[in-house]
């Protein structure tokens, strides 16, 4: 199944009340993907607020980029959810692990 693109006035509502979802960021060098479930839509915007903090490998590029892309995994995908989320970027390529693709589709 492909990614389908949404408006952000669409899109936050798919995040209501509050799925699993990966979140994927750069800091530049490269890709990195976490799993999170402390999150919430702040407001009829699309507005999300995410709880994370220094212990996770991706806060420092979400704070230094304030940059990611949120994604709610499909139930095909929630054993690697599972397995993304029990893993550190900073110690493992999670992309080139799990199989994933980055932006434009590319398989990494």
């Amino acid at each position: 199944m492909a990614l389908q693109k949404l408006p952000l006035e669409k899109a936050f509502m798919l995040v209501e009340p509050g799925p699993v979802l990966l979140v994927t960021t750069n800091d530049g060098r490269k890709n990195n993907i976490m799993t999170i479930t402390w999150h919430m839509v702040l407001d009829f915007t699309p507005q999300i607020a995410l709880t994370t903090g220094p212990w996770n490998h991706s806060f420092q590029a979400l704070r230094d980029t304030k940059e990611c892309v949120l994604a709610v995994p499909t139930v095909d995908l929630a054993e690697k959810a599972v397995v993304i989320g029990d893993c550190s970027g900073a110690d493992v390529d999670k992309f080139r692990k799990f199989g994933l693709r980055g932006c434009g589709g590319k398989r990494r």
